[in-house]
């Protein structure tokens, strides 16, 4: 099962409506993309490379024990990827974790009081 199988997988199944404006946020922008669903196809394929490198394959492998089982579409990849011991990051793995993101981040909500 490749990666992009396994977060789809672990998403829900339901994709909630995203009310902020979908290029601002960072991950979106790292993967290139205009909105929310062309980064979601940019970042399938941007993981599916990224399983064939084996720097990128430990990041994926431990992503969700450095950076937590909850990813929000507001996160900043580049300060998760110092989450990472150096020998697990390279130059991609901002871009692996902008990927992961958008596959599976949930728009980050106030609880209400």
């Amino acid at each position: 099962m490749g990666i992009v199988a396994i977060l789809n997988a672990w998403a829900p199944s339901r994709r909630p409506a995203v009310r902020r404006e979908q290029g601002s946020l960072k991950a979106v922008r790292m993967l290139g993309a205009q909105g929310l669903e062309d980064a979601r196809r940019q970042g399938a394929r941007a993981l599916e490379k990224a399983w064939r490198c084996t720097c990128c394959r430990s990041l994926l492998a431990h992503v969700f024990e450095r950076v937590g089982s909850t990813l929000f579409l507001d996160d900043d990849p580049e300060v998760l990827a110092q989450a990472f011991e150096d020998s697990e990051r390279d130059r991609f793995s901002a871009r692996v974790l902008a990927a992961c993101i958008v596959m599976v981040g949930r728009e980050r909500v106030a609880v209400a009081v």
